[in-house]
């Protein structure tokens, strides 16, 4: 046997053993199934299946395996096994060839594939596994609850996703509408990502389930053929470099090596810089230099750009405490004013204790790369949405924004630049909305800036309330609000009666902007040209995964006159012109609720997109805290029954494309 042969016959032995470790999840009774005919005949499942046992034999050191499972299970499994198979399969050839056609270095790399080969192979055996448990526990039928569109077959014959990625779709939320398996997911990941040979498997199998389904790509250039694809489809995107930093590596200045190197927070505020520039390139691609119709913006989380979070909840505090009331004062978190920064910059330190020189360093730092943001972004004509956060953060996030609002959200220096520029994030959920929502109003035209608003309803009411409690209690919490009843509203009823409320009101006030406008256009001064209020005074981001709140936006739309309809005013098309695309778009997150954002672009007419996705991104390594912490964040997102319809909604097109119709299982 010559020399050169020996890797191939090494690796091709490892390879069938591995092949035959997946395939082992593969019954030989699926083949032979009574009811094999039906699953490709078109005919819909019974409501009680018959069951069948997988068996396999001790030939070929085979796994015996005994399980209770649906027909549907059998045809999918099977699906997603021969899928990660013929993957894996590829991968290896490609780096066989690759091997093979150098002679240098050949022990190096006869290791390196055998030890991705079997990554490749293993990963199909714990993707199969998987989908054991979830395929079999839950059955891919449409259950008696109503859908929140009635025609549901319409908006499933719209997606053009592969087969590939309903079947993940589908196993995502199978694993999200497990109770309790969302709060014990982070501590879950710690653990699993701890131990050497599990941490490879648990990275390989949250990359192919939950990372492809919710993270856009490693990078932001490797996001770009998903910005093509969802404007393809009539969509923006929202970019956000979604890494959290660890605070005791970010804090860590011991030793002259972390000196040296430059700090994560740094690295994160250089990467939104490239982050801009990216969504710029794209959107120069699509609509030139224009500055209107551009829809890939740029989300920023101040907390993951300094060296300590805390600093941020200390100078909350110290604004808390050194603020006057205001004639009509508004509820805990507050409203900034102009003087809220001025401790940064008037050189000395505050006679309380509440901020530190180490505070005021790292906060006049950010303050200083929130600038160089938002300067790239002006030159690069991308919008910045600025995150809220828990309630302790919000008063020094809020004086942050402010002043970057003030600064950057005005027609002053005459050019034609994206406006408005920057957008502040408005929870529904917090008490203080509809007053600081007026009192903002009031204040962008006192002081000539453009209002941007981005209206959620807010993703942690829980740890509010808890925190407040437990502060109430004497007990330690992060809560820094001095008023006795929590700072966000108790019921889920009265976050939605305020939501709508707010919703409404914005919605008035673009009228309202578009009308000053138009007249305001006629008006021509002879020596100065014409006036400075032609161009937008607001714009708005409804950030939603509600129907209700969505249909309401829709009809405020044209009952206001801002749009047309043809036909009912339930389901009729609208015709949304340019002048409210540019002041009002709507947003729900990368990977769910694509039912709300299909339904919204077949809707609407326009020449530019009313719906953006939230899109994060980053190297697997550093969102897995994103996943698992956004995870628990957003389950009021994914509560209500919105994982099960998620995951219905996956298995109705997974039928439709199976038998070639679609309708209900």
């Amino acid at each position: 046997m010559r020399e050169e042969d020996k890797p191939f016959n090494v690796t091709t032995g490892c390879w069938r053993q591995i092949w035959l470790f997946t395939a082992s999840f593969m019954s030989p009774a699926f083949f032979a199934h009574s009811t094999l005919p039906s699953l490709w005949s078109g005919q819909p499942f019974q409501d009680d299946p018959p069951q069948s046992v997988i068996e396999f034999s001790h030939e070929d050191n085979l796994l015996i395996f005994a399980y209770p499972v649906q027909p549907a299970y059998l045809m999918l499994s099977s699906l997603v096994r021969k899928t990660t198979l013929q993957t894996s399969f590829r991968c290896f050839s490609r780096q066989f060839g690759r091997r093979h056609a150098s002679h240098s270095g050949r022990s190096t790399t006869t290791t390196l594939s055998l030890r991705r080969s079997f990554r490749a192979g293993l990963t199909g055996g714990v993707l199969a596994f998987v989908a054991a448990g979830v395929f079999g526990i839950n059955h891919i039928r449409a259950d008696s609850q109503a859908h929140a569109y009635d025609d549901q077959d319409k908006l499933d014959g719209m997606s053009k996703d592969s087969i590939g990625a309903l079947l993940r779709t589908y196993t995502v939320y199978s694993m999200c509408s497990i109770p309790g398996l969302i709060d014990v997911a982070p501590k879950m990941l710690d653990v699993l990502t701890s131990i050497p040979v599990a941490r490879e498997i648990t990275q390989a199998f949250v990359r192919i389930t939950f990372f492809d389904q919710f993270v856009g790509g490693d990078t932001a250039l490797q996001v770009v053929p998903l910005l093509r694809d969802l404007r393809s489809k009539n969509k923006g995107a929202l970019f956000a470099y979604s890494i959290e930093v660890d605070e005791r590596e970010a804090t860590s200045t011991t030793t002259k090596k972390a000196t040296d190197v430059e700090p994560p927070y740094k690295r994160i505020v250089n990467e939104m810089i490239r982050c801009i520039d990216v969504a710029a390139d794209f959107e120069d691609s699509i609509v030139g230099d224009a500055p209107t119709g551009r829809r890939t913006w740029v989300a920023v989380k101040m907390t993951a750009l300094l060296p300590d979070a805390k600093s941020l909840i200390n100078l909350s505090s110290y604004i808390l405490a050194a603020r006057k009331p205001l004639p009509e004062e508004v509820l805990f978190p507050g409203c900034p004013r102009p003087t809220d920064l001025d401790v940064l910059y008037d050189g000395r330190l505050p006679s309380s204790n509440l901020l530190t020189h180490d505070d005021i360093v790292s906060l006049r730092e950010l303050h200083s790369d929130l600038r160089r943001i938002c300067v790239r972004a002006k030159e690069c004509g991308v919008k910045i949405i600025l995150d809220a956060e828990y309630s302790w953060y919000q008063p020094a996030i809020d004086a942050l924004q402010y002043s970057l609002m003030r600064e950057f959200n005005n027609y002053e220096d005459g050019s034609a630049h994206v406006q408005p520029l920057i957008y502040g994030t408005f929870q529904g959920y917090l008490r203080r909305t509809p007053s600081y929502l007026a009192q903002s109003f009031e204040d962008a035209r006192k002081h000539n800036y453009v209002l941007g608003v981005k209206l959620v309803r807010g993703a942690y009411h829980p740890h509010e309330v808890a925190a407040h409690q437990a502060r109430m209690k004497g007990a330690q919490s992060m809560s820094i609000s001095p008023e006795p009843l929590p700072p966000v509203w108790t019921s889920k009823e009265e976050t939605d009666k305020c939501y709508n409320e707010c919703a409404k009101e914005l919605v008035a006030k673009i009228k309202e902007d578009i009308e000053e406008s138009a007249t305001m256009s006629n008006v021509v001064n002879f020596r100065k040209g014409p006036s400075k209020g032609k161009g937008p005074r607001i714009g708005v981001l409804f950030g939603t995964h509600n129907w209700t709140s969505t249909k309401l936006i829709l009809k405020e739309l044209v009952r206001s006159r801002l749009a047309s309809i043809e036909g009912d005013i339930e389901e009729g098309v609208i015709t949304v012109p340019d002048e409210v695309t540019e002041r009002l778009t709507l947003g729900q997150l990368f990977g769910m609720n694509d039912a709300l954002s299909d339904y919204i672009v077949q809707r609407t007419r326009s020449n530019a997109p009313m719906v953006i996705k939230y899109v994060p991104y980053g190297a697997l390594s550093e969102v897995m805290p994103y996943l698992s912490r956004r995870a628990i964040e957003n389950k009021s997102v994914l509560g209500n029954g919105t994982a099960q319809e998620e995951r219905r909604r996956a298995g109705r097109q997974i039928w439709a494309r199976l038998t070639g119709t679609f309708g209900s299982l």
